[in-house]
């Protein structure tokens, strides 16, 4: 959000510049509705120093507005190739996560889903194999394969 505050600060500072300029010319145009009288090649001269001013700061609107367009644009392609990126990598995890739950990956059965539930909550093998209605040897078994399956 800042850096796109900072590309905005030249286009503030030329528009007030605009604003200033344009007061200028008002306030020169006033100043010659004033009943006193003014030099013909004043008022000529402050009009084409006006004229030149305004062109000069046409110039660097359009080469403002040229550099803010290119930024844009380099920015849009970077996104385009990130989300082309992100879109790949989507397809490939689904595709692998597809392929772990293919028949061939079991699940393990009640019982053992159970036992590995209650050694995670912290139980000791005696409380588990109350609470599963098993034996502590069955338990040990149990968390036995799983640690052998996890390596």
């Amino acid at each position: 959000m800042v850096e796109m505050l900072k590309d905005f600060l030249p286009l503030v500072a030329v528009l007030i510049a605009i604003v200033l300029v344009l007061r200028l010319g008002w306030r020169r145009k006033s100043v010659s509705k004033s009943p006193r009288p003014r030099a013909t090649d004043d008022a000529t001269g402050g009009y084409i120093r006006l004229q030149k001013a305004i062109e000069k700061l046409h110039v660097n609107l359009m080469e403002f507005g040229r550099d803010v367009e290119a930024r844009l644009d380099t920015r849009i392609r970077t996104l385009g190739r990130l989300i082309q990126d992100a879109d790949e990598r989507i397809k490939r995890l689904e595709e692998l996560s597809g392929k772990a739950s293919a028949p061939g990956a079991k699940e393990p059965p009640p019982l053992h889903r159970e036992v590995y539930r209650l050694a995670d909550e912290g139980l000791d093998k005696v409380e588990i194999a109350r609470r599963a209605a098993s034996t502590p040897g069955e338990v040990e078994l149990i968390l036995g394969l799983r640690k052998t399956r996890n390596e």
